[in-house]
Formats: structure tokens, sequence, C-alpha cells
């Protein structure tokens, strides 16, 4: 008799550990944080947020980033800022790019990623390899102004360092 491993043990064996956070409100140009990295560096393979209020129609961008440990803000560490979320719905899901250099990914109410943002409903790539390495910190986001809406954001983890973790703030 086969025994199939349940999918929690297969995200979990392929990519990482899930922490999930409630709704949070988008920064009002400022920086505001998402997670604490505790212990020691963490490989993200996957940062991933639910629009659960409207996003207000007005120009915002939002970037992510981190804040090491007795450092400095690095707002845009993990992703740039020029991911437009103006009027973005309940339900919309944006995703850490697998690059620094790109704007976040985002999909609409169907929760469908496109992974080249043309809109095509193709996922947004994971890797086993991991996105980036975050040190012990804050993982961050900066909206480029005041607007109204919120967010619930996951992300999936492998400690890299012994006794790293992560937790929702």
């Amino acid at each position: 008799m086969s025994v199939f491993p349940s999918a929690l043990q297969t995200r979990e064996a392929n990519f990482g550990f899930l922490v999930s956070g409630g709704a949070k409100t988008l920064p009002a140009s400022i920086t505001g944080h998402l997670f604490t990295v505790a212990g020691g560096r963490v490989i993200v393979t996957a940062l991933i947020g639910t629009v659960t209020t409207v996003i207000q129609t007005q120009a915002c961008t939002l970037s992510i980033g981190n804040t090491p440990s007795g450092g400095s803000a690095a707002t845009t560490s993990l992703s740039i800022a020029s991911a437009s979320v103006s009027a973005l719905p309940v339900g919309a899901t944006l995703a850490l790019p697998p690059a620094q250099s790109s704007a976040l990914f985002f999909g609409t109410a169907s929760g469908v990623l496109p992974a080249n943002g043309s809109g095509t409903a193709m996922g947004v790539p994971i890797s086993s390899g991991g996105i980036a390495i975050v040190p012990a910190g804050t993982i961050d986001w900066t909206a480029s102004a005041t607007n109204t809406g919120a967010v619930s954001w996951s992300v999936v983890y492998v400690p890299f360092d012994t006794g790293a973790t992560v937790t929702a703030l």
C-alpha cells in the first residue's frame, strides 16, 4: 500500500513553512512591518498578499523590503516600487517577483497571478531555491501614497541559519 504525503508535508518539504498574518491597512506613505525574522537568516520562497479591502483609486505603488536588526530600512530590497495598486479589488493577489529589480506581480479578483505581468494566467514561478535570503529583522512594505485599502500577507520560508524563524506582525 502506498502512503502519500499530505499537501502540507509536500509544501514544507519543497518550499518551506507558511506563516500568514491578518489584514493590514496600507502604510500611509511610510514603511510598515509585515513579518519578524528572528534567530538568523531565512530563505524566502514566496511572499503573497491578498487584497481584503479594495484599494483606493489614486496613484499608489508598493515596494517590499526589509529592515535588518540594528540596521536601516531597505525599502526596495525585495522588489522595486513600480507596481501600481490603485483600485485593486478585494481578492486581487500580489506576489514577490523572483528578481529584486522587478515590480510586484499582481492578479485580479480571480486570484490568478500572471507570471509575466501581461495578464496571461501562467501563475507565479516559485523556486525551491528561494527568492531571497533575508537577515534577522523585519520584512516590510512601503506605499508611495496614503491610500485606503488592506492586504493580508503570507510568507513561505526555509530557515537558512539553525533556529531562524518568521512570525507575522
